[in-house]
C-alpha cells in the first residue's frame, strides 16, 4: 500500500507540474482612450496590457492608472492601411513622410504616452510591410528600450524581420479574440488562444474594450490556473524589456512627487 501510495503520489506531482508549466499568454488591450467605461477593465484581476491610443481624450490618465496598478502600457500607433485610412486618427504615420517628419511624429505619440514599455500598430497593413518606414521606427525604438507588437494586420509584415536588425524586442499576435463582437466567437477564440500557448509555449491575444470581450474574460480567465495557463504582462515574453520597465517605474514616482 505505501509502495501504491508513493507511486500515485509522484504521478500527481508530475501531472501538476506538467499542468504548471503548460503555456504563457499575455492579453492586450486594443483601442483605448476615447471612453470612460474603458477603464472598467482595470478591475479584471490579471494583467492584462493595454494599448492606448496617442492624442485621445483619455489616453494620457488611462495610461498613467494602468501603470499604477501594475498593468503594463503599449502605444497604440496609428499606421497607414491599404483601406479605410479615415479611421487612422490624430498622429499618424503615413508613407509619404520623410524621415524627420516620420520619427517626430513617433516622439510626439511617446511623450503623451510617457508611461508605454512598448507599441503596437493600429491598422498598418501598408506601412509594416514597408522596410524604410520600419527602419526608421526601429531606430527610436532601440534608443527609448521600447519593443514592438506586430498587431499582423498584414501577412507581409517586415516588423520582426526589421526590429531583428536593429536589435528590437518584438513578437506579433497569435490570436483576434473578437474580430466577431459575439461571446461564442470570443470563447472560441480565448480556447484556440490556449491551445497555441500548450503547443509553442506562449501566445499572445489582441481584443477591444467590448462589453462583449470583458464579461467573456472575467468569465474565462479564473479557470486558467486549473489549465496550466499563465497570463503574464506582455513584455516577459520579450527580451531585454526590465530596462523599460525601471524608466516607466521612475516616471511615475517623478509625477506623483511633482503633485506632492
Amino acid at each position: 500500500m505505501r509502495v501504491l501510495f508513493l507511486v500515485l503520489s509522484l504521478i500527481f506531482t508530475l501531472f501538476v507540474s506538467e499542468n504548471a508549466t503548460a503555456g504563457k499568454i499575455a492579453i492586450v488591450i486594443d483601442d483605448i482612450g476615447y471612453k470612460h467605461s474603458d477603464q472598467k477593465l482595470l478591475s479584471i484581476d490579471a494583467p492584462l496590457t493595454f494599448a492606448v491610443l496617442p492624442h485621445t481624450p483619455m489616453g494620457y490618465e488611462y495610461a498613467y492608472k494602468a501603470t499604477k496598478s501594475k498593468k503594463e502600457v503599449l502605444i497604440h500607433l496609428p499606421m497607414q492601411a491599404d483601406r479605410n485610412n479615415h479611421l487612422l486618427g490624430e498622429g499618424a504615420l503615413l508613407k509619404q513622410m520623410g524621415k524627420a517628419e516620420y520619427q517626430r511624429t513617433l516622439l510626439s505619440a511617446m511623450e503623451d504616452i510617457p508611461f508605454a514599455v512598448g507599441i503596437n500598430n493600429h491598422m498598418g497593413s501598408l506601412l509594416t510591410r514597408m522596410e524604410q518606414p520600419m527602419a526608421w521606427t526601429m531606430e527610436l525604438l532601440k534608443q527609448h528600450n521600447m519593443f514592438f507588437l506586430d498587431s499582423k494586420t498584414t501577412k507581409q509584415s517586415k516588423v520582426l524581420e526589421v526590429a531583428e536588425s536593429y536589435g528590437v524586442g518584438s513578437l506579433e499576435r497569435s490570436v483576434f479574440l473578437d474580430n466577431i463582437r459575439e461571446p461564442k466567437s470570443i470563447r472560441w477564440q480565448f480556447k484556440r488562444l490556449i491551445k497555441l500557448a500548450k503547443k509553442q509555449g506562449h501566445a499572445v491575444a489582441i481584443g477591444h474594450p467590448y462589453p462583449e470581450t470583458y464579461q467573456v474574460l472575467k468569465q474565462l480567465l479564473p479557470q486558467l490556473k486549473h489549465l496550466g495557463i499563465e497570463v503574464v504582462p506582455l513584455s516577459s515574453l520579450v527580451e531585454d524589456s526590465h530596462i523599460r520597465l525601471e524608466l516607466v517605474q521612475k516616471n511615475i514616482s517623478k509625477r506623483e512627487q511633482d503633485s506632492e
